[in-house]
């Protein structure tokens, strides 16, 4: 029994992830929001542009959503498990010209810039390859005038906070408080 109840725990902790709502558009990712990042929520946006414009500036550290490589690299790594996937709203991971701004089909950059240690033009690059083995984060250099125009494969991650998510049990979760009643009751049940 008590194998029973430890796999039904392992049900509901698994079921209570929450997923990413992908912002779609005529079967292209114009970005994502509810993305989680270090146990905090954020949008994104996939956009063309170059870092002076899309950051305001992108010569202030408060230009950026992140403030270190480590947190960029958490966030680029989030686009990797939770937005660039392949699903019913379209095959995101294995076709990357799918994103919104990138053109090419065979691999799709997007940069997080972030600022620390006084240096602004940084940013971690998430590559979406068509070949999971592709698929990988790097540190870069970004500068500022930067026009991801030029740049079939490159767009850049805009990062905002997101709102706070509110847990909705799914029907995992359901289930397995349904199943762990089951459980508990069937101990205090005479033999």
């Amino acid at each position: 029994m008590r194998k029973f109840v430890l796999a039904v725990g392992l049900v509901l902790m698994a079921s209570g992830a929450q997923a990413a709502t992908l912002n779609v558009v005529g079967g292209q990712l114009l970005g994502a929001s509810g993305v989680i990042v270090d146990g905090n929520s954020y949008n994104v946006e996939f956009l063309d542009g170059t870092c002076s414009v899309l950051y305001s500036g992108c010569n202030e550290a408060s230009d950026f959503t992140f403030q270190t490589s480590g947190a960029a690299e958490l966030a680029a790594n989030a686009l990797l498990d939770q937005v660039f996937l392949d699903g019913v709203l379209g095959d995101f991971d294995s076709d990357p010209d799918l994103t919104a701004g990138c053109e090419f089909e065979f691999i799709c950059g997007a940069f997080t810039p972030w600022a620390g240690n006084g240096v602004v033009n940084d940013s971690q690059l998430v590559s979406n390859d068509f070949e999971e083995l592709g698929d990988g984060v790097s540190h870069v250099a970004v500068f500022v005038g930067l026009h991801t125009n030029d740049e079939a494969n490159r767009v850049y991650a805009v990062w905002s906070v997101g709102a706070v998510p509110v847990p909705v049990p799914g029907p995992g979760v359901l289930v397995g408080l349904g199943l762990l009643g089951v459980g508990v009751s069937s101990l205090k049940s005479p033999r």
